[in-house]
């Protein structure tokens, strides 16, 4: 900022720092320059402001800032005048920024001022209806003749361009508190009322808003962190409409429910930051778990699964990552799997005497119940099998028939304007660790004679090029043999000894059971 100084031009906002401090100065500036602005609309609705007949110059609102020019600046314009009177042109004097401060001086501290001597550090009053009398300089075209231009070409030394002279003016008197006194502003609303007396949310959204109204160009990226804090609820979804109703582009920081759920905000808008990177492993189970410790919302998870488009409940989350490495080894294109998102959700069946998927089915009633929009279209709750007895319909050989299901899914009543469609699923193995039954892969790791073994008919024992898709191998309790192959001790399923053993099936042993739930779930995207 300095060498900016010395060298003579404009401070340059292509990319700045605002906190709290600015916060003054960015509001009054906004109601001043910015008539069909945020911030001026917000003043006229909370009756904070006096506007001229027309509505357009902010009559009310006052600047209260401590000015002073030091000894240095002074030296500077005396050394420049001293130049010029030797023949030099380009001094000091000549910039735009010299200029409109002269004007700022002439107008609201003296006219009299020739830069002679210092001025102590005093408090003057800036009116938004003043700022048009301050003559601020602005990019002019150099005019033919002029020495090293050329007609039409843009003043280099002019002020920045990108935004207002008047913010690039004040901003630049205000860095490092180099003209005026950014830390001992007053900012008055009509009736005397201090910026500092509203609402912390008030304050808040109108620093925002100020924001907007001066930075907001195609080219602009807002970085935020936790814009929503202090706001009540229903500032929040102002918020989220104002952010997303921008020309540029913002990223914010946030721990609010409300601001997961605002309706604006889809689930491709949600990143996770894990240790300073953005993580989107397993995103839905990481936003409900921060979540649920931040919030004590019971609603948590259904509020972030009501903006999934696609659900699949499953017995356990790590179910749908066997599926997806499966299908892609059975050669099926998992990619359009990727706007379904798995949710860990018990079925909570553990004997006969329980109705299949019950837990799953229970969890939708949830679901239809959120305060937020919903925009989940379909949900699939896939099952275990367990030990039911169950039909499954003959033309996709997943979904699970019967009446009891089809009163249970019907059950669920979805808001007013929605359409869910939930469909009841279940594997016809006992679960999904039962298709890594493959005669190849465990005879790799020397854990096939763990399944071929007296426990099962010798006919259904697994073979080389064959699925097993027989009652014993779809029966089989298939964790003890699976589970050391696949996890890691204290730390679960372990993704690359899941691939390594998966790679190791050929594609004849995969159950045509994968290939049928993956053909029915992309059927209903």
């Amino acid at each position: 900022m300095r060498g900016e100084r010395q060298a003579g031009r404009g401070l340059g906002l292509e990319c700045m720092y605002f906190d709290k401090p600015w916060s003054k100065l960015l509001i009054f500036l906004a109601t001043s320059i910015k008539r069909t602005g945020k911030v001026r609309s917000f003043l006229r609705e909370r009756g904070y402001v006096t506007e001229s007949a027309q509505g357009e110059d902010d009559q009310s609102t006052c600047l209260k800032c401590a000015f002073k020019i030091d000894k240095n600046y002074v030296n500077r314009v005396q050394d420049a005048l001293k130049r010029e009177e030797k023949g030099e042109v380009n001094t000091l004097r000549s910039t735009p920024y010299f200029r409109s401060l002269d004007s700022f001086i002439s107008t609201l501290y003296s006219r009299d001022y020739e830069f002679e001597e210092p001025i102590r550090k005093r408090t003057i009053e800036i009116f938004a209806d003043r700022l048009v009398d301050i003559s601020f300089d602005f990019p002019r075209q150099a005019q033919a003749g002029e020495e090293g231009a050329e007609a039409g070409e843009v003043n280099a030394q002019a002020q920045n361009i990108a935004f207002d002279p008047e913010v690039s003016f004040f901003t630049q008197a205000a860095d490092n508190n180099y003209f005026i006194d950014k830390q001992g502003y007053k900012l008055l609303f009509k009736g005397e009322i201090e910026l500092d007396q509203l609402s912390d949310g008030e304050y808040q959204l109108l620093f925002l808003y100020a924001l907007i109204d001066l930075f907001d160009a195609p080219d602009t990226l807002f970085l935020l962190d936790e814009a929503d804090s202090h706001l009540h609820y229903k500032n929040v979804e102002k918020l989220w409409s104002l952010l997303h109703g921008i020309q540029g582009n913002a990223i914010t920081t946030t721990h609010l429910l409300d601001s997961i759920s605002a309706k604006e905000n889809r689930i491709e808008h949600l990143k996770v930051v894990e240790s300073g990177r953005i993580n989107d492993d397993n995103k839905i189970k990481q936003l409900i778990n921060r979540l649920s410790v931040l919030s004590r919302a019971k609603s948590v998870e259904f509020e972030v699964c009501g903006k999934l488009p696609n659900i699949a409940l499953l017995d356990d989350y790590n179910d749908w990552i066997i599926f997806i490495r499966l299908a892609a080894r059975a050669g099926l294109d998992t990619d359009r799997l990727s706007t379904v998102h798995a949710m860990k959700k018990s079925s909570s069946y553990a004997s006969a005497n329980e109705t299949f998927g019950k837990g799953k089915v229970d969890w939708l009633h949830g679901l239809s119940k959120i305060d937020s929009p919903l925009i989940t279209t379909r949900a699939f709750l896939i099952c275990d099998r367990d030990e039911a007895a169950l039909e499954w319909n003959a033309n996709d050989g997943v979904q699970v028939n019967g009446r009891i299901y089809n009163d249970l899914l019907n059950a669920v009543k979805w808001p007013r304007g929605t359409k869910v469609s939930p469909y009841l699923l279940a594997w016809k193995r006992r679960e999904i660790k039962n298709y890594l039954l493959s005669h190849t892969a465990l005879s790799n790791n020397n854990a096939l004679d763990q399944v071929n073994n007296g426990d099962i008919a010798l006919r259904n024992h697994l073979k080389p090029d064959k699925p097993g898709d027989n009652d014993d191998i779809r029966r089989l309790n298939a964790k003890g043999v699976i589970d050391p192959l696949i996890n890691t001790e204290g730390a679960g399923l372990d993704i690359e000894k899941l691939q390594a053993y998966i790679d190791l099936i050929p594609l004849e042993e995969i159950s045509e059971d994968i290939t049928n739930m993956y053909n029915f779930i992309t059927g209903k995207l």
